[in-house]
């Protein structure tokens, strides 16, 4: 299976690319406040006392957890996550005052992928719209991009403006919303995705250094220049604003309630059969035959965008394949066609308790590509997503992967954003396309993808008479 350049478009190559250092319990210090790791014995009474002047709780409307109805609760929660390495949390103590305001970290860390991201903020009232807050912001992102990562992500609910609107005046570009992305305290939650890369860096750094420049202020303390108008610069687009119907107390909007939630199983090492194809769990045994299907395509053009291969021989494949079947997520599976090992396919990114999971990892031998079964495999791992009770199926390639964006909205799925410079591949950067289909979406995906699937939809040379593609538009149009 060697690669022969067959003429596939490739992202550019980064050169001398490392993977930076993970995050440490580091201090990074300001002039207006001071990154501490977070601690309980050092930070406990400080935040307590700071959030508990936010009296009726709004400022933990969109947060996965709080508001706290005892020293205890807090407590526990504040030891918990200063424990945790990812998210890696940090306490922001006002130089001032000498007392913790606020607390952030710094989450899904992927140093081989170039991608960190800042978040689970929560200032107090006496931190909210300050420099110091700001001051916070720059420098968690400047260790990140002088630590060399390329890409600095935000996410929050659409639903919250106020983060919607910082992320954007911070600099931060909008590149997607996902539409199902978890359940939070009964309600669903989309998620907005932002990143900022470290192209634009440079024109940040100065950007943050003129806005907290002390002569950037009057004497009562009123900015002369805002940092939207440093920043904007940088934007290659910003979010639009989404609304609802539903509100609380303070008139914040809300998603909708998720009735009688509970979370789905974890998918199992289980078969599942069709009419023309069988997906079982991998195993070593279905090396030799997986490799001979596979090295029918001589070129290699299968593993252009695949993180993985081609393999000069089979021990090389089987030493990935041993590792694959042993993996939980990835969940891979062998897709058989008449018995044989054609192709493979995987669940993975599989969160039960946001009720989403993706496919990928998908490798079709030349055997498999374009025929009944190459569809019907995917219509049974979707199948049992959706039966099994997850909101959310996403597939996710790299953006330059026209047949896997392609198969995608054949498939049913819709585009949700491209996140830039998500990762480093084979020395190449890889930005990548998100797509999904929600639970609510599935009944008439299913119905069109079955009703392709009918024999009766091919004549008798095996060709079909209905598009996969025409029934899966009218099925989402409807």
């Amino acid at each position: 299976m060697s690669n022969d350049s067959p003429q596939q478009p490739v992202g550019k190559p980064v050169e001398n690319w490392t993977p930076p250092p993970r995050p440490q319990r580091m201090v990074l210090q300001g002039r207006l406040v001071r990154l501490e790791p977070l601690t309980l014995a050092a930070h406990g009474d400080d935040l307590f006392e700071a959030f508990g002047e936010d009296a009726d709780g709004r400022n933990w409307t969109h947060r996965l957890q709080g508001p706290f109805e005892s020293r205890a609760a807090f407590d526990a929660w504040l030891s918990q996550i200063e424990r945790s390495e990812d998210p890696l949390y940090f306490a922001f103590v006002d130089r001032a005052s000498g007392k913790a305001l606020g607390n952030g970290g710094l989450m899904s860390i992927a140093p081989a992928a170039g991608s960190i991201e800042v978040g689970s903020i929560m200032y107090s009232p006496r931190l909210q719209r300050s420099p110091a807050a700001t001051e916070a912001m720059f420098l968690l992102m400047q260790w990140a991009f002088e630590a060399g990562y390329r890409r600095y992500e935000w996410t929050c609910d659409p639903l919250n403006a106020a983060s919607m609107a910082a992320a954007a005046r911070l600099g931060f570009s909008f590149e997607a919303h996902f539409r199902k992305a978890t359940v939070c305290k009964g309600r669903n939650r989309d998620k907005a995705i932002f990143a900022c890369l470290d192209g634009d860096w440079p024109v940040l750094k100065a950007a943050f250094e003129a806005w907290l420049a002390p002569e950037n202020f009057d004497a009562d303390g009123n900015q002369k220049t805002r940092l939207s108008d440093l920043t904007s610069p940088v934007l290659r687009a910003r979010a639009a604003p989404q609304t609802s119907d539903l509100t609380n107390r303070f008139g914040q909007p809300l998603g909708v309630l998720v009735e009688n939630w509970t979370p789905p199983p974890a998918p199992e090492r289980r078969p599942m059969a069709g009419r023309s194809c069988t997906l079982e769990p991998l195993d070593p045994q279905h090396g030799p035959a997986l490799y001979e299907a596979l090295s029918a395509d001589r070129e290699g053009r299968t593993w252009t965008y695949m993180p993985n291969g081609p393999f000069s021989d089979f021990a090389g494949y089987e030493a990935w394949l041993r590792d694959a079947a042993a993996s939980n997520d990835p969940l891979h599976f062998a897709i058989l066609v008449e018995g044989k090992p054609v192709g493979t396919a995987s669940y993975l990114r599989i969160a039960p308790d946001a009720g989403s999971i993706e496919v990928g990892y998908i490798t079709y031998s030349p055997a498999l590509q374009r025929t009944q079964a190459a569809t019907e495999c995917m219509f049974l791992m979707m199948q049992w997503a959706f039966e099994a009770g997850y909101r959310r199926y996403e597939w996710k390639c790299n953006d330059l992967n026209a047949p896997s964006c392609s198969a995608a909205l054949r498939l049913g799925f819709s585009y949700e954003g491209t996140f830039r410079q998500a990762m480093v591949v084979k020395g190449r950067n890889r930005d990548s396309a998100w797509y999904s289909i929600t639970d609510d979406e599935w009944p008439a995906i299913r119905t069109a993808m079955q009703a392709w699937l009918d024999p009766e939809n091919f004549d008798g040379n095996g060709r079909q008479k209905t598009s996969l593609s025409a029934l899966t538009a009218r099925a989402k149009a409807g």
